[in-house]
């Protein structure tokens, strides 16, 4: 026997000896390398995707519908092209939802709601329960100057202790003290008495809508669960499309596999092989 011969036989000898994977795991694992890089996945992906992820999914596709041969392959990994879309149209829908619903969104909604104006919006920090030792202290500080009988520093200081601090601080703000601020304010004690006046009042009136607008917000968030129509209808129309596809994909793939291995007991002629690869591989 010549060296070429004996080369050949050693050839065989050790080919024999290597029959792949027997587990079921190794199957899997030799199923899922045959398809990792298809073409069909060369240009999926979106920056934020992980291609890991899809090969994850048809690693599992795999190992499920256990695909033999280039064209089974080829419809499993088109299978898992379609759910992959799936999951970004579900993910799509979430974040369309999602954007209408952010705090400023629906600050802006309860405002339309309330007939406010661009320049009186509300604020999405106003979408919270109003705090109550704000609205207790604005109560209490307009009690005592609703109760002052004369208007002076001496006589707010001794009947209006909240009054007095407030005013003490906002001298401090200015690094000035009581006497200098009150005679550099604008109407002087009378002017920084109305203004703290007002702005109470202002606290109380929204402590007391507070509620109410806190209502009209969960209202408004509630309306939000659904999309628009016709984004709805575009969905639906693209869910659809994909429901089919995966369903032509299925049939696709069971008859591709029972052609196999009818075409392994009968020993199809090659014609009949070649057309019904090519029909499959249309669908």
């Amino acid at each position: 026997m010549s060296a070429t011969e004996q080369r050949l036989a050693a050839n065989r000898a050790n080919a024999a000896l290597s029959t792949g994977p027997t587990s079921a795991a190794g199957k899997a694992v030799t199923g899922r390398n045959a398809t990792r890089h298809g073409l069909l996945s060369g240009r999926l992906f979106l920056d934020d995707e992980n291609p890991a992820d899809f090969e994850d999914l048809l690693g599992q596709l795999a190992q499920s519908l256990a695909p033999v041969g280039a064209l089974e392959e080829t419809l499993v990994e088109r299978m898992a092209v379609t759910i992959w879309r799936q999951r970004r149209l579900v993910i799509s829908e979430t974040g369309r939802l999602s954007l209408t619903r952010q705090p400023w969104q629906i600050a802006k909604g309860v405002s339309s709601e309330l007939g406010r104006s661009y320049s009186s919006e509300l604020k999405h920090g106003e979408l919270v329960p109003f705090d109550r030792e704000q609205e207790d202290w604005s109560r209490r500080a307009l009690g005592e100057i609703d109760a002052l009988e004369e208007l002076n520093l001496a006589t707010i200081e001794n009947l209006a202790p909240l009054v007095f601090e407030q005013l003490t601080s906002d001298a401090e703000e200015d690094q000035e003290s009581p006497t200098a601020f009150i005679a550099s304010h604008e109407g002087g004690l009378v002017g920084y008495i109305v203004e703290l006046s007002n702005w109470c009042r202002e606290q109380i009136r929204e402590a007391e809508a507070r509620p109410h607008v806190l209502a009209l917000a969960e209202q408004v968030r509630a309306k939000r669960l659904v999309l628009p129509a016709d984004t709805l209808e575009l969905i639906s129309r693209y869910q659809t499309t994909l429901d089919n596809q995966m369903f032509k994909l299925l049939r696709a793939l069971r008859e591709a596999q029972e052609w196999r291995l009818k075409s392994l007991e009968t020993n199809s002629a090659p014609d009949e092989v070649a057309a019904t690869a090519e029909a499959l591989v249309a669908v």
